[in-house]
């Protein structure tokens, strides 16, 4: 299971020069529209739980 989000961790993660590329980038973008904000909001309201699967890749073999 991952750790829960960290705004402080992603922030390390990525670099000072990152963030704020990211955030000159979303204060020159435009505002939402309505439409855009409620297509947003039924994506995350009929968004379930992620369940556990098996994964695809197989395991390296140790040597």
């Amino acid at each position: 299971m991952t750790a829960p989000f960290s705004l402080a961790a992603a922030r390390e993660r990525l670099g000072a020069d990152a963030v704020a590329a990211i955030e000159r980038a979303v204060a020159a973008a435009p505002p939402l529209r309505a439409e855009q904000r409620e297509q947003i909001r039924a994506v995350f309201a009929t968004a379930r739980p992620r369940q556990a699967t098996a994964s695809a890749v197989p395991a390296p073999r140790a040597a």
